[in-house]
């Protein structure tokens, strides 16, 4: 604290000391000082740097609104970049304020549903409420179909109507209005995806019913789910370009190895949706399926034998006869049936495989020439020594090897192709001379100074200020003196002492060159230096009979 109580008194009597256009002028620069120091830690050096969004692209569309919320909260200090915002480092806050109370920081999914479902009430009609789920339903879609890659804008309509009579039928269509980014077109692929897309988010649609509109193009695809026409024919186009890009892709994938290589996949589809077969193999052993065997047997009596036949046996008085002592036999009967029923035997087999498959795919390969020749001087560095590289017949060799290995290599991602014993067959590879692109030259030194300076000089002028005003400040304190001077007693009061020369006074420090003094003590007041009252306190303590004469002599000279 005593250092601070003594660095207050210099301070203060360093300021009583200077005269009243000193002090205004000290006091402002103080002031330019302190300004200038918080503009330096309240503004980071540079221009904007950090990443608003921290890397989640934002919508085209939703850009203005954003620009319109910072210019309302006065924050001017930002770079759009592509689909990116930049901000001063630090300041995030501040411009991530400026979006929420504009309500205009980038939409979520599944917000506008939850602000259509908040803002029900008991008292509204369900037509009303189905009015609002309906638009934020289409304002879903058009988030979710921006956010997909390469799409910049999207919108989505869609619209309900009975058709009448006493069939009443629903009836939904739907229309997808697409912008992509820059000048690119839709390609078939993007267009089936939307139709599907937005088919499966509302009930009862089907992807026919799904029209596609290309902003850039200028296009609508219409009329059946692959874009109107020949359905048959269109799928086939769409699937088949669809099926040359992954293998294309899986083949750049697999030869990501070599720089500068080129890949083109053709590939052809079986035309048949779908296809059953059926084959009955028949066994010559027949199967038998039924069996019967039945068998009968009977047993027949027979009696005595009969009297006389004939009349004389019937007349009366007729002597009867003595039955045959003859007994009568058993005669028995038997048989059987059998009943068999045979039908061929074999099996029966029923395929049924889906169409619109690749059945053969063949794939074009470029490479570039340079490097075949990196790969010979990797195998031969001792033959290369002199750095000419190798002739036309190692060339040819090493050609013939490289492409041979490619071949093999990229016949193995191909689907199996019926009828094709050798794959590599499929695969050609060729090599070209690649030409040399001049690289575009680097921004000088002088570029990146000019730069820096205009996104800087703002705070390169405070900086200035600040060192300016510091040296004005500095050469004002060295312009008062740190001491009293010494010079004569009465010379420094103004006044000269009766009796007593100018030689006589003495002086009240060491020997310095004297100045002249003011012609009377009234205009003591506007000169710089110490001012009366402590001059006559250092002169009563140093030499308290010369303060006796001054004083006595101003009381005479005022009476």
């Amino acid at each position: 604290m005593d250092f601070l109580n003594k660095a207050y008194l210099q301070v203060a009597d360093l300021f009583r000391s200077m005269t009243p256009g000193a002090r205004i002028m000290a006091v402002l620069l103080a002031a330019v000082v302190v300004i200038s120091l918080g503009y330096l830690f309240t503004h980071p050096l540079g221009g904007p740097s950090s990443d608003l969004m921290h890397g989640v692209p934002i919508p085209a569309g939703q850009l203005p609104e954003m620009e319109a919320a910072f210019a309302k909260a006065n924050l001017g200090r930002y770079e759009i970049h592509g689909t990116q915002i930049f901000v001063p480092r630090g300041q995030e806050a501040k411009y991530m304020a400026a979006l929420a109370e504009a309500n205009a920081l980038p939409p979520n999914f599944g917000k506008a549903l939850n602000d259509a479902l908040s803002k029900s009430n008991p008292f509204e009609s369900n037509k009303e409420r189905d009015a609002r789920l309906k638009n934020a339903k289409q304002e879903e879609l058009s988030l979710i179909i921006s956010s997909m890659r390469g799409i910049e804008q999207a919108y989505v309509l869609y619209d309900t109507d009975v058709t009448p009579g006493w069939k009443k039928e629903k009836i939904i269509t739907a229309t997808a209005t697409v912008k992509r980014e820059g000048s690119a077109n839709l390609d078939d692929s993007q267009v089936l995806s939307i139709r599907y897309l937005v088919a499966g988010a509302i009930a009862g649609m089907k992807p026919e019913n799904v029209n596609v509109t290309d902003l850039n193009g200028g296009r609508t695809w219409h009329g059946s789910p692959d874009g109107g026409g020949n359905a048959e024919d269109n799928l086939y186009v769409a699937l088949k370009r669809t099926h040359e890009q992954n293998l294309k892709a899986k083949i750049l994938s697999a030869l990501t190895y070599i720089p500068n290589v080129t890949v083109e996949a053709s590939v052809e589809l079986d035309k048949k949706k779908m296809s059953k077969t059926r084959e009955v193999k028949h066994d010559p052993k027949p199967l038998v399926v039924h069996q019967m065997e039945e068998s009968t047997s009977r047993t027949l009596n027979s009696g005595g034998p009969a009297g006389r036949p004939g009349l004389a046996a019937q007349q009366p008085n007729t002597a009867a006869r003595l039955a045959s002592t003859t007994s009568g036999g058993n005669e028995e009967e038997s048989g059987s049936k059998s009943d068999t029923v045979n039908i061929p035997s074999g099996t029966e087999t029923e395929t049924e495989s889906v169409g619109l498959t690749p059945k053969l795919a063949k794939v074009s390969v470029g490479i570039p020439l340079n490097y075949f020749k990196k790969v010979w001087q990797e195998k031969n560095p001792d033959k290369n020594k002199d750095g000419k590289g190798p002739d036309s017949a190692a060339l040819g060799q090493i050609l013939k090897e490289e492409k041979d290995k490619i071949k093999e290599y990229v016949a193995q991602l191909l689907p199996q192709a019926e009828g094709v014993d050798d794959p590599t067959e499929l695969v050609a590879v060729e090599a070209f001379q690649d030409m040399p692109v001049e690289e575009l030259p680097e921004p000088g030194m002088g570029v990146n100074i000019l730069t820096w300076l205009g996104n800087s000089w703002g705070l390169l002028g405070m900086i200035a200020l600040a060192g300016v005003s510091l040296l004005m400040l500095r050469s004002l304190i060295k312009a008062v003196p740190a001491e009293l001077p010494a010079r004569p007693l009465p010379q420094m009061m103004g006044m000269e002492v009766p009796g007593e020369s100018l030689s006589q006074n003495k002086p009240l420090g060491p020997s310095a060159p004297s100045r002249p003094a003011p012609s009377s003590p009234r205009l003591r007041r506007f000169t710089s230096g110490p001012s009366l009252r402590d001059e006559l306190s250092v002169v009563v303590k140093e030499d308290p009979d010369t303060a006796a004469n001054i004083l006595r002599n101003w009381i005479g000279s005022g009476g």
